[in-house]
């Protein structure tokens, strides 16, 4: 009977970045289950560049140091100099912490159940066979819930005639002004004729494909886009609520991203917080770390439950960003705001909704 060093239940991206972080200049042999074909996918990840973040620094697609926040009367611009947007793709991720010492069996089966034997655990795949190994790294993660808020989007990544983009410049947030409805637009140009156009949407229910399609003809069209070719899409759900698992009584069974509660809810930013988790389990002696700090998942909370209980069309977050500057809203994005930024931000808000939210 093989008992593996560790089993990774979900080969996303954090499952790829337990290969690679805890095992991958090892000699041990690892097992993981996808039940996707992750050969195939190939979405965008995007984040401020923080030190955690700097050891993978030569597998960036694409740094950005200005972006822009706003809708049709307004445009707010932040620049950093040090800290800039940045993009990671899938594939690019993938391969990256494929390449390693330790060896890898990956199985396109999905996870049944598992449960503990002795001192390692046994793992039940779908079709009913049998694995085992030392230790569970647990990715599998609540996307969705009734009555709470998600992060969808939908993109296209488009070439257009030469010279039609600012590649210099990204387009974080411009809100399109929708009746009772969070949108936006989110322009990655990564030249100045190629670029990922993204309808993005805070709500309570997902939408069809064609939805946030013609949104983004719709803005196309406002920026005098007529020609393009679509050469790929994609599309994604971030929970916009505390989506972590309950720690698991055994030491070795680890919840890890979104079900370890990587993600940042009040954003919906994770690919780096899911890789700050992993290399903070690498050097921990417990089953979970902490991610977010304790005011920081506060200030989350309160906000959520603001955006939940009224008609925001993004005047909030653009108040938010004319009250900053480049390096301070990154900062806030990335959980590491100080306390000068926090007061910043929680005087930007509209204050008799935000008192309500947090007497409640």
């Amino acid at each position: 009977m093989k008992i593996y060093k560790a089993a990774i239940i979900g080969l996303g991206p954090s499952g790829l970045a337990v290969n690679k972080i805890l095992y991958g200049d090892s000699s041990k042999e690892v097992i993981a289950f996808e039940n996707q074909d992750i050969n195939k996918r190939d979405n965008y990840f995007g984040f401020w560049l923080t030190e955690w973040m700097k050891p993978f620094e030569n597998i960036i697609e694409k740094k950005w140091y200005q972006w822009t926040i706003g809708n049709k009367n307004i445009n707010i611009i932040h620049t950093s100099s040090d800290k800039p947007y940045c993009v990671i793709s899938f594939k690019k991720w993938k391969n990256f912490c494929l390449e390693t010492k330790n060896k890898l069996e990956i199985k396109n089966k999905k996870v049944a159940k598992y449960f503990p034997i002795k001192n390692y655990f046994k793992v039940i795949a779908d079709d009913n066979t049998e694995y085992y190994a030392e230790k569970i790294y647990d990715s599998r993660s609540t996307k969705e819930k009734k009555g709470e808020l998600l992060q969808h989007f939908y993109g296209i990544n488009i070439t257009v005639p030469d010279n039609t983009f600012n590649e210099n410049e990204l387009t974080l947030m411009h809100f399109t002004g929708e009746k009772n409805l969070l949108h936006f637009m989110y322009i990655l140009p990564f030249t100045h004729n190629k670029a990922l156009v993204e309808s993005t949407v805070f709500s309570k229910d997902v939408f069809n494909n064609s939805w946030y399609r013609e949104k983004i003809y719709k803005y196309l069209n406002q920026k005098n886009i007529i020609e393009f070719k679509e050469t790929s899409a994609e599309k994604g759900i971030i929970p916009m609520f505390m989506a972590a698992e309950k720690n698991s009584s055994s030491p070795n069974v680890l919840n890890i991203g979104i079900r370890g509660g990587a993600c940042k809810p009040s954003t919906g930013y994770a690919f780096s917080f899911l890789i700050k988790q992993i290399q903070l389990l690498k050097y921990s002696k417990k089953n979970s770390v902490i991610i977010h700090k304790f005011l920081d998942r506060k200030m989350d909370k309160i906000f959520i439950n603001f955006l939940k209980n009224n008609n925001e069309d993004g005047e909030s977050f653009i108040k938010l960003a004319s009250n900053l500057n480049g390096n301070e809203f990154q900062s806030f994005m990335m959980g590491d705001s100080n306390l000068l930024t926090k007061f910043k931000i929680i005087k930007s808000m509209p204050k008799l909704p935000f008192i309500k939210e947090l007497f409640k």
